[in-house]
């Protein structure tokens, strides 16, 4: 081989170790880390403005916590609780539990319903807590307004 074709292979040769994963320099650079999931919750029903005929609140929720009962200090885990024309309060502290106001599902249930609800315009609000009834940081919420004919 002439010295031409050494050039042509030791370039060639380059141009492939650059396309193949670069120099060993190139491999003690940091990995990119994931952009962490922001956790959410959601008030699948009763929607936004909905109007209920009947005065039995079906709530539905959604959620991308995975839901576990209360009592249950996993990180990462939570269980729901509803607030029904209550004011949110000292979200660092234990959330209280007041009968048809705001309400613990510390079962893991997905699903809860408001018996009874007077006639009139409502406000929902979901918040996920961990299993000692304390939101989570940040906030995982969401708020529906509907009304009961």
């Amino acid at each position: 081989m002439n010295k031409t074709a050494y050039a042509v292979l030791a370039l060639l040769l380059s141009v492939l170790g650059s396309a193949c994963g670069g120099s060993a320099d190139d491999q003690t650079l940091p990995e990119a880390q994931p952009e962490p999931v922001a956790l959410t919750v959601t008030i699948t029903k009763p929607s936004e403005g909905a109007v209920l005929e009947e005065p039995d609140i079906v709530v539905w929720l959604e959620s991308t916590v995975p839901i576990v009962p209360a009592g249950d200090m996993t990180p990462g885990t939570g269980h729901h609780h509803l607030y029904l024309d209550a004011d949110l309060g000292d979200m660092s502290q234990p959330i209280p539990n007041v009968p048809g106001s705001i309400m613990h599902m510390g079962n893991a249930a997905r699903e809860y319903v408001f018996e009874n609800a007077t006639s009139g315009p409502h406000r929902l609000i979901a918040v996920v807590a961990d299993g000692a009834h304390v939101p989570l940081q940040p906030l995982v919420t969401d708020t529906v307004h509907f009304i009961v004919e």
